[in-house]
């Protein structure tokens, strides 16, 4: 049931459109823009064709296009979750595979809140809400008319519906997962692309209640509409927010690196550039999700790495007694180089490396900070000493004679 159920990761709505010409001759990604020309024509010729006012014509075009653009946004959730590869975690793996279960069930569960709020929706506009539909359509429209726009408020419910269900499974599965991770031994992780593809989700289920305001004008002559759609926004937003925070702090270091990384001290970066190699040793901070090292302005390694962002950073415990006590672990990726633009936009992160030096190298900073030192080694964030993150794509581990080779 699981693999069928993820190899085609669609909902109900997208298996629908998918079985209609010309509709199911492209690409879902084309039909969604199909289906926007389709759905503009069609409204703009019964506008036309009824005498609707401009007004009407343009609230019933962002109607659309909040639809086609909450289409966009859920489109991302399938193929991503299809290159998701199985962490190293039984219990992760299990989790995750029930949340992929739920999430594309073949009884197609996700319908189930767009219904219950379509249903109340149509009762509520026809029943309380005459007054909306004059403002929309005018007096005694049309029967056609009043199809195509329920037709239209299903297709808005149903995405709400979705953002709902969705946003109440990505919070599940974050906690679940961070609780579980609480649980790893040894190598047992979830690698960092598949934490960083669930944040990317949830951010995009954020930007699904932000373009819900979208619906304010078009509604505006309703107060208990717009509260619903504020109160909609407000709860997807904060949601999402919850989850990818949550997410965030999932280690993606299995327990034996994390360890590792975390309580030494020491490490050797390597750079390269134009076939002459640079080693070099540092002091660095980890703060749990990412690995950070600072140099001076004037180092080599910093103007080689601005050639060439690729490193290795390798942190070792040795045992002298017992070399099957040795303890290593090897990054190879690329560099983040902080710089003056990063300040607005990363100014907490970067504080928070700037404590965890202070706080694990206390000495160290205190000798970095005296003004009697040159200016390129003084401890002067950008100005002096520019903060680098290491972005591994490889990880490779000893243990004792034993190499393993770490999935990122």
């Amino acid at each position: 049931m699981h693999e069928k159920t993820h190899k085609e990761m669609k909902w109900i709505y997208e298996e629908i459109v998918a079985r209609i010409p010309p509709f199911s001759l492209v690409s879902y990604q084309y039909s969604i823009i199909l289906q926007l020309f389709f759905l503009l024509i069609i409204g703009i010729s019964l506008g036309i064709i009824f005498d609707l006012s401009s007004v009407s014509l343009l609230y019933g075009s962002i109607s659309i296009l909040v639809a086609v653009l909450w289409s966009l946004l859920i489109l991302q959730l399938g193929p991503t979750l299809r290159k998701f590869r199985a962490p190293l975690s039984r219990d992760e793996n299990e989790l995750l595979e029930r949340y992929k279960g739920i999430l594309f069930h073949r009884n197609h569960y996700e319908a189930v809140p767009g219904i219950v709020i379509f249903i109340p929706f149509m009762l509520y506009l026809f029943y309380y809400g005459s007054a909306l539909l004059k403002f929309w359509l005018g007096e005694n429209p049309s029967i056609i008319l009043l199809l195509f726009v329920s037709l239209l408020i299903w297709d808005i419910c149903y995405r709400m519906g979705l953002g709902i269900w969705t946003s109440i499974l990505a919070l599940w599965r974050s906690i679940r997962i961070r609780n579980l991770a609480e649980k790893r031994t040894e190598l047992e992780h979830t690698p960092y692309t598949e934490l960083r593809y669930l944040r990317r989700l949830d951010i995009n289920n954020v930007l699904f209640g932000i373009i819900s305001l979208f619906l304010l004008p078009v509604l505006q002559q309703d107060q208990f509409l717009v509260t619903i759609i504020l109160v909609f926004m407000v709860f997807v937003t904060l949601i999402n927010v919850i989850s990818a925070y949550t997410v965030s702090k999932v280690p993606w270091l299995p327990p034996d690196i994390y360890n590792l990384v975390n309580e030494s001290s020491f490490a050797y970066v390597g750079t390269s550039s134009k076939g002459v190699t640079h080693v070099t040793p540092l002091v660095y901070v980890f703060d749990g999700q990412k690995i950070f090292f600072n140099t001076s302005k004037e180092a080599k390694k910093l103007k080689i790495m601005h050639q060439n962002k690729k490193i290795a950073f390798l942190i070792d415990k040795r045992d002298m007694s017992n070399i099957y006590e040795n303890k290593a672990v090897l990054f190879t990726g690329e560099v983040k180089i902080y710089g003056l633009m990063d300040i607005p936009y990363r100014f907490l992160q970067m504080l928070k490396a700037r404590n965890l030096f202070l706080k694990k190298y206390p000495e160290y900073t205190r000798k970095y900070s005296i003004s009697e030192l040159p200016r390129a080694w003084q401890l002067t964030p950008i100005i002096s000493r520019i903060l680098v993150e290491v972005k591994p794509s490889k990880i490779i581990y000893w243990r004792g004679a034993k190499q393993i080779s770490v999935p990122v």
